[in-house]
């Protein structure tokens, strides 16, 4: 009898333990918040393995808002079959990990937190804020639903859980309008109402947007009449379009930041960023709104 009292006890003391470390006492603490969204790059293909511990177990100064909580960043999510497929096992991440680690050592005294709602192979008017099932459709995305009130639905449901200032919108998406020049030469239109909607139902008119581009304008001019470009325009002829559509968004729209982020490793055979590449990622974002942020 006194061995299974001391069985339990332990089971007590440990359970105790793990309750007191993953419940976070934020009291009247404000968390400096990005919001993350997009296509299957900011869902993310990094592997939790091949990170450093720091990154793997993370800690209270640097937070995510999952399962309506707000937890200590880390890798959560578990290898889909897709990614299996490319030999990923265990948990896996997107740009958020180091996205994160750079904007806390310029911001030493504060506590970060992440904000991400993402969907892979997912066109932008999936995230329309006037969402409809036959517009979603044309991107083949009708049957994920609404993206655009799945994602206020959880910033609104953070907001309630902690003291929070949104200091940020990070969007990693446009692969799939890519694919259709119809789309890519709407995609300004669309990318300019997504910004405006969150604006307007965050109640954040000047809201500082981060649009993530793998390249310049000025190599895109350069590419122009290309080989690469036309072999690429053979799989997605909106390209254009939609690399365009994010400089004029720069261009025309207030705050507002293409981030460029050139050679990223991706995995191979695979259009989807590795370990490296998503660490890298986080980082040309986390670069450019410190930048960003100096300017103002």
């Amino acid at each position: 009898m006194k061995k299974i009292n001391s069985i339990l006890f332990f089971i007590f003391c440990t359970s105790l333990l793990f309750a007191q470390k993953n419940n976070l006492q934020l009291g009247n603490k404000t968390i400096k918040v990005f919001i993350l969204s997009g296509q299957s790059n900011m869902v993310g293909w990094g592997e939790d393995s091949k990170l450093p511990d720091y990154l793997s177990n993370g800690d209270a100064h640097k937070l995510m808002f999952e399962n309506g909580k707000w937890e200590i960043l880390k890798p959560f999510k578990p290898s889909n079959k897709g990614q299996t497929k490319y030999g990923l096992s265990g948990n896996t991440f997107g740009p958020e990990i180091s996205l994160a680690e750079e904007i806390s050592k310029s911001y030493p005294n504060e506590t970060i937190g992440i904000i991400k709602s993402s969907f892979g192979g997912t066109g932008i008017l999936a995230w329309s804020p006037n969402w409809t099932k036959e517009q979603a459709n044309r991107t083949n995305d009708g049957r994920k639903g609404d993206l655009y009130k799945v994602l206020i639905d959880k910033i609104k449901a953070a907001q309630k859980e902690a003291n929070i200032e949104i200091v940020g919108f990070m969007w990693q998406q446009g692969g799939k309008d890519m694919t259709k020049v119809s789309l890519g030469k709407e995609y300004f239109d669309n990318l300019k109402f997504l910004i405006k909607g969150l604006r307007k139902d965050l109640d954040l008119p000047n809201l500082p947007v981060f649009i993530g581009c793998s390249v310049s304008k000025e190599t895109l001019t350069s590419m122009k009449d290309s080989p690469q470009l036309q072999k690429v325009k053979k799989a997605r002829p909106g390209v254009e379009h939609v690399i365009s559509a994010r400089f004029k968004a720069e261009q025309q729209l207030s705050n507002v930041k293409v981030v460029v982020t050139p050679n990223l490793e991706k995995h191979p055979k695979n259009v989807h960023y590795n370990t490296s590449g998503q660490l890298k990622l986080g980082e040309y974002y986390a670069n450019t709104f410190l930048k960003f942020i100096d300017k103002i």
